[in-house]
């Protein structure tokens, strides 16, 4: 592939294939723009034709003209420069995606189909659908289907291809009591696409009976939920024409909400958000707004968003729902127009924090937010400017507001991937001893320990280093514990605490707030915070 890959570069001029996305403006033997991929105010992204490659400097993206479409378009490298090749009627023998992965799509798509087919002729789980308000272009255009319990699937892969390779990633079949069952039988099936409109995984919603509400495909060469989001690919046009996307946390939410005309909406897949959500987000949209339930999981969920999407560099809208409802119901109750208007309403997470401190409304708690979150910015002059405007609210010096925030982990990609620390080693040895319930999501973990992390939550521990598995740990539980500490993305109560002063100073905050914002001395309340 790599004759045929330079061959395609050598055909390319990277100034038109950008220009087909962007405008872009000659800047003396270069050209310049405003980044697409990150929030850019200012031209920081600029292409050069001499050496055929283009680079922001205000994100650090960078590359060439395959690697900007890949970007762009949020496919693989291959594929967009299969893509490339077909635009520009450049004849290329590019080697085919692996026969094998190739067929495990091709079968996916099948089972979908076959799940759709199922749907269309139950008529209590469309009654079900109905009642939820979910039309039938909507179950048409998100494939929405069925799994029944009559062993459709299982004769369907046998004559396919047999079920060995089902069976090894346990995507679509199951063993119980020596027989092959579906893995979502009696469920209300949800494919799941990836960027390129290829189903790679299903979600199952259980209507009736006793089991888990929700049931995933589970973690394979095919799908990979950190790299997932739902709705991504049904709402990619719109995602990229309003520059802002809806985050809400369950499928019948970005459902509901595409019906309604929020085509914009995406969820995870039943994980909190991850880096790579933010990444993927960042290619296509400059602002996310979060719509999580409003209860305590869901401020939760959106406390643990907020430092992946502003390291991505995209603006953080949280949009409160009233307790109990989430984004469905709420639109069910409420309807569209009180949707749009409270995401209209919404202000930005430091705009609302600032709002929440000069109304002396829980000031302890949306100090320690606001300076933990300004911790994540990757700019910092904007993070000056806002721990700037906090000290004008607070009469707290930048300085001490400064030197009291939470030290950000760098990006894992800088890290050496090939070792793991000594406390990722203790979290895996727990992980295969203790058999905890763990969402990888919420910590930070180098891309070699989620691996080897994934494979103990799989049972399968080849993979496992041996200094892992030989690795002497006196209280395991307890180690085990502490490393769970030191790996949460949520930071520590004790250093949110030290990042603000002592409760003391707080509450004498608080009481100096009564009635509005008045001068007032500071000189203690700086000297208990310096300390």
């Amino acid at each position: 592939m790599p004759s045929d890959i330079d061959e395609l570069r050598r055909e390319l001029d990277i100034v038109d294939v950008v220009s087909e996305y962007i405008k872009l403006e000659r800047a003396g033997n270069n050209y310049k723009a405003n980044c697409p991929f990150h929030p850019d105010k200012t031209p920081s992204f600029y292409v050069s034709p001499s050496r055929q490659i283009f680079k922001c400097f205000g994100c650090g993206v960078g590359g060439d003209a395959i690697k900007f479409v890949s970007l762009y378009e949020n496919v693989s490298y291959f594929e967009a420069a299969k893509h490339l090749a077909k635009r520009h009627g450049i004849k290329l023998n590019l080697k085919e995606e692996s026969s094998e992965k190739k067929k495990l799509h091709e079968i996916m798509e099948r089972v979908a189909e076959l799940y759709h087919s199922k749907l269309r002729e139950n008529r209590r789980v469309l009654e079900y659908l109905k009642s939820r308000g979910i039309e039938s272009s909507t179950i048409k255009r998100f494939s929405l289907g069925y799994a029944p319990a009559s062993g459709e699937l299982v004769r369907l892969l046998k004559e396919i291809r047999g079920l060995e390779p089902y069976l090894k990633t346990g995507n679509l079949l199951q063993v119980e009591e020596d027989r092959y069952r579906d893995l979502f039988r009696n469920r209300l099936v949800i494919p799941i696409r990836d960027a390129s409109g290829r189903v790679v995984g299903f979600g199952g919603r259980l209507l009736e009976g006793e089991g888990p509400k929700y049931v995933n495909s589970p973690e394979s060469g095919l799908f990979k939920k950190r790299e997932l989001l739902y709705g991504f690919y049904e709402g990619i046009s719109y995602l990229r024409e309003l520059k802002s996307a809806l985050l809400v946390e369950g499928y019948f939410d970005v459902i509901a909400l595409h019906q309604e005309g929020f085509r914009n909406t995406v969820a995870t897949l039943g994980t909190s958000l991850g880096r790579e959500h933010a990444q993927l987000l960042s290619r296509v949209v400059n602002r996310v707004y979060l719509l999580f339930d409003g209860d305590e999981a869901g401020r939760k969920a959106m406390r643990l968003a907020v430092p992946h999407l502003l390291r991505a560099g995209l603006e953080v809208f949280p949009v409160f729902l009233p307790e109990g409802l989430d984004p469905h119901d709420f639109l069910l109750k409420e309807g569209k127009a009180s949707l749009k208007a409270l995401i209209g309403s919404s202000v930005s997470v430091f705009d609302l924090l600032k709002k929440r401190i000069e109304s002396g409304s829980d000031v302890e708690n949306s100090l320690k937010d606001f300076t933990y979150y300004a911790s994540f910015l990757q700019d910092r002059i904007r993070a000056y400017t806002l721990l700037s405007e906090l000290s004008r609210i607070t009469r707290i010096p930048v300085d001490v507001l400064s030197a009291k925030m939470y030290k950000a982990p760098e990006n894992s990609e800088e890290e050496d991937e090939s070792r793991l620390s000594f406390t990722e080693k203790v979290f895996l040895k727990g992980l295969m001893e203790l058999r905890p319930s763990v969402n990888l999501d919420e910590l930070k973990l180098s891309t070699k320990a989620r691996e080897y992390a994934q494979s103990i939550i799989n049972e399968e521990y080849y993979p496992v280093p041996e200094d892992v598995l030989n690795l002497k740990v006196g209280d395991i539980e307890r180690e085990f514990e502490a490393s769970l500490s030191r790996l949460r993305i949520d930071i520590p109560e004790e250093e949110i605490s030290e990042a603000v002063g002592v409760r003391e100073s707080v509450r004498e905050f608080i009481r100096s707030h009564k009635g509005g914002i008045r001068p007032y001395s500071v000189r203690r309340w700086r000297g208990k915070l310096e300390s």
